[in-house]
């Protein structure tokens, strides 16, 4: 049966909190959203992401931090977590953030942006931060005594 918003535990001795929109997972959810909105973000004409980058006062280098930090957590936080290795999750997240941020870099060339290793090296530090602050709210948020019960 489909519930508009449904909080579920698994078992297998570990409870765990899922948040559930009509069966989809939210957080599979907030990282489809946000990664179009990257993706299409990443690749406008410079024009248009030097207005971006004066209107928020922030440089260039911690736009990319920002973003990929963000993409990371959600990355992390989507994919599945096996109680006996936790860990799976976080070296996944971290691949697929570094392979896209790679292409990212390569695939802006056409719209007459540049491929920046400076950029890509951002790139890789957001990653880092978001897989760091991923990992600690993990432990923190399994280490309340609080479950939910099946």
């Amino acid at each position: 049966m489909l519930r508009p918003i449904w909080l579920t535990a698994s078992g297998g001795g570990t409870d765990r909190l899922r948040a559930n929109i009509y069966g989809v997972r939210i957080a599979i959810l907030c990282l489809a959203s946000y990664w179009t909105l990257l993706a299409v973000s990443t690749h406008v004409p410079a024009t248009v992401a030097r207005a971006v980058q004066q209107t928020t006062k922030l440089s260039d280098k911690s736009l990319h931090v920002v973003a990929f930090a963000l993409l990371a957590f959600l990355l992390a936080w989507a994919v599945p977590t096996h109680p006996k290795r936790k860990s799976q999750n976080v070296l996944i997240a971290t691949g697929i953030g570094v392979a896209y941020a790679g292409i990212d870099e390569l695939t802006q060339i056409p719209v007459g942006r540049i491929a920046d290793w400076a950029d890509f090296s951002a790139d890789l530090f957001g990653i880092l931060a978001g897989i760091i602050v991923y990992v600690a709210m993990r432990e923190a948020i399994l280490a309340t005594p609080f479950r939910l019960k099946p």
